[in-house]
């Protein structure tokens, strides 16, 4: 399993009407949370996330290539096999997963499959934040659902994701994360945007770094309402 795990939930978010402080409960974030299901068969453990208060939809082939990508979903569970055939034939779900993952790295995909995988595919299962066996319990299934929603509820995650992006050309915003915490607490990006694209050479990259910022502020909002 290749997972990243920040162990802080803790944030101050300011906004333009007043300054929130919270340390958000897995409860608190479930209330708003979207997650999404996408396998074509009846995924199991469905009916037990709808009773236990999850907002949890499925969709047996993908619907809307944007929405996998846009923040529109905070939690996506992804199965292998079955799903992607128009968008990814060869790849499947993990084609699929690794488009998700090249537009906005901070995502958080949950990976699934009853299938034993070869050494080749490792590469593509390595970019979720999870993998687990199709015929892993509820808790299971649950204990992933729960720790990558409440990572979501502090800056530290989207930050962490923006630097990853950034890559080898961190050296050359080393003021990012501070234009990048000072955004999660004004909820405007502009400072960081001009940051970012005065300094970096590739707008694509400067792109998604933004993204994965505004990103995570809305998700926040989200969190806090």
């Amino acid at each position: 399993m290749h997972e990243y795990r920040y162990p802080f939930n803790t944030l101050t978010l300011v906004t333009p009407a007043s300054r929130i402080e919270a340390t958000l409960t897995i409860e608190e974030v479930r209330k708003h949370a979207r997650v999404l299901v996408i396998d074509d068969h009846v995924f199991p453990a469905e009916k037990t996330f709808t009773r236990d208060g999850y907002h949890l939809e499925r969709w047996p082939y993908v619907k809307n290539l944007s929405q996998l990508t846009d923040g529109h979903y905070q939690l996506i569970l992804l199965d292998v096999q079955g799903v992607g055939l128009a968008e990814s034939p060869d790849k499947q779900g993990l084609g699929i997963l690794e488009h998700i993952k090249k537009t906005n790295p901070a995502q958080a995909v949950i990976l699934y499959s009853s299938d034993t995988y070869s050494v080749s595919s490792s590469r593509y299962i390595m970019l979720a934040d999870a993998f687990l066996d199709k015929s892993s319990s509820y808790v299971d299934y649950k204990d992933e659902v729960d720790r990558l929603l409440l990572t979501q509820s502090s800056p530290g995650y989207f930050i962490a994701r923006m630097n990853q992006q950034l890559g080898a050309s961190a050296g050359m915003v080393p003021k990012a994360v501070r234009y990048a915490n000072s955004a999660f607490k004004s909820g405007k990006t502009a400072r960081l945007e001009r940051y970012l694209r005065g300094r970096l050479p590739d707008a694509a990259q400067a792109d998604t770094a933004l993204k994965i910022v505004s990103i995570g502020i809305s998700i926040i909002a989200l969190f806090l309402k």
